[in-house]
């Protein structure tokens, strides 16, 4: 969620004092597009060999301005084009490269080309004479070569950047790390290698960092840490070593937090549970081991919390808070212990799955308030007992396995639970009734 809304935000800013396409303030109209930007444009045009979107078709006639050109807007001062928004719906695209003659575009502050699929070829280097350009989104593409780190340390007005979703490779830029105003950052789902640059550590105003789903490696930076606007920092999907930098535990903003499929060991910094800000937190698939912090279950905004495939032990601590969390993943740890009954103070909790730890003890029968639960997930443990009776009220449970426990005695015999695959009773010491075998009478 948050993703999206910061992305729609960025895009969707208008350009001070500018008008869309064809108007102008007052009585007086747009002037027409200079010769050099419709030139420029048209260049654009030429390098698109196949257009299934439409948009482009609308590229006709003298006046790129007041034309009907869509996706181009212009100042309406001057009528220089200030911004190309090409934005795919599902299922069209385009096909071709991106034309050098795009850098004709002088007075541009935002370029957006999204999702077109088929754009390929390399990011041009005329790019760099877009010195005003403030957005440059050009995700969702099949561009190729390397992210062109002298090309972009010369946009120094450049705030946003995203090359998500293209077939980018080699090192992350040095460069980069120049362009001092940046506040977006996203180079997810390429094919990126290397570290993050030393470099990286000057941009202070970043309130966005993805580079995710590439193939970068190394420690996660301690300078991260000094970032102190930063909502939403996602280095999931990589290859990163080393521990959890505490540093990130100073990034009281920072509302999302992706570590997840990675090789990251040692220990959860407890200085995590500072981040106040926090909605979600995925460390899952990595080398992880000893306790989780208590703090965490303190944090007033946190709905999710992944912690799955790790070497994490000792016991679930107390759930004196967590109010907020609706996603609680802890599944293929070593945790010991039992449940608590205090799990039933997280009224929210939609999903809780304890999978494949050595949890043992009882169910406690004061899960049964948990109303908003809709997955569980007790399997593969060393749990004693029986499934508590007060379970037939929860009605609103669409998932549940209990499967290779030591559970013994009937099931719950309502809806969902006598409705659920035996499969998911599976292994289990005694369990009988709907969907088992039904229990035996006691003469």
């Amino acid at each position: 969620m948050l993703r999206a809304l910061f992305l729609l935000l960025a895009t969707a800013a208008p350009l001070s004092g500018h008008a869309a396409a064809g108007t102008g303030s007052g009585d007086k109209p747009t002037p027409p597009c200079s010769p050099a930007d419709r030139a420029a444009l048209l260049g654009f045009k030429a390098g698109i060999t196949v257009d299934t979107t439409g948009i482009l078709a609308t590229w006709a006639g003298d006046d790129c301005c007041g034309g009907g050109w869509e996706g181009v807007a212009c100042a309406a001062a001057t009528g220089r084009v200030v911004s190309l928004r090409l934005q795919s719906q599902p299922g069209r695209y385009m096909n071709g490269t991106i034309s050098p003659s795009i850098g004709g575009l002088e007075f541009l502050e935002s370029l957006v080309v999204r999702d077109m699929g088929r754009i390929g070829g390399v990011i041009p280097d005329a790019l760099s004479r877009l010195v005003r350009l403030q957005q440059l989104y050009l995700e969702g593409n099949a561009l190729a070569g390397g992210v062109p780190g002298k090309v972009l340390s010369r946009m120094t007005s450049l705030r946003y950047l995203s090359l998500a979703g293209n077939r980018l490779e080699g090192r992350l830029p040095r460069e980069l790390g120049d362009v001092r105003g940046l506040q977006q950052i996203n180079l997810a789902g390429n094919r990126l290698t290397g570290g993050i640059p030393s470099s990286y550590g000057s941009l202070s105003s970043l309130e966005y960092l993805d580079m995710s789903s590439n193939l970068l490696s190394g420690v996660v930076p301690e300078f991260l840490g000094r970032f102190k606007n930063l909502a939403l920092l996602d280095l999931s999907n990589n290859s990163f070593s080393g521990e959890m930098p505490a540093s990130l535990g100073g990034l009281r903003h920072l509302a999302d937090l992706s570590l997840s499929h990675n090789k990251i060991a040692g220990r959860i910094p407890p200085q995590i549970g500072s981040l106040r800000s926090l909605s979600s937190l995925a460390l899952d698939d990595n080398l992880l081991v000893g306790p989780i912090p208590k703090s965490l279950f303190g944090l007033p905004k946190l709905w999710r919390l992944d912690l799955s495939k790790n070497k994490l032990t000792s016991a679930l601590p107390d759930f004196a808070g967590g109010g907020s969390l609706k996603w609680l993943d802890v599944s293929r740890n070593a945790i010991g212990g039992q449940i608590p009954s205090s799990i039933s103070k997280l009224g929210d909790l939609e999903r809780l799955d304890i999978s494949r730890n050595r949890v043992g003890g009882v169910i406690p029968a004061t899960m049964a308030a948990m109303a908003s639960l809709e997955w569980l997930d007790l399997s593969s443990n060393a749990i004693v007992g029986r499934i508590p009776d007060n379970f037939t009220g929860m009605t609103g449970v669409r998932h549940a396995s209990f499967r290779g426990n030591k559970l013994c005695g009937r099931i719950p015999q309502a809806p969902p639970f006598n409705r659920f695959p035996a499969a998911a009773y599976a292994h289990n010491l005694c369990l009988c009734g709907k969907p088992l075998p039904p229990c035996r009478k006691i003469s």
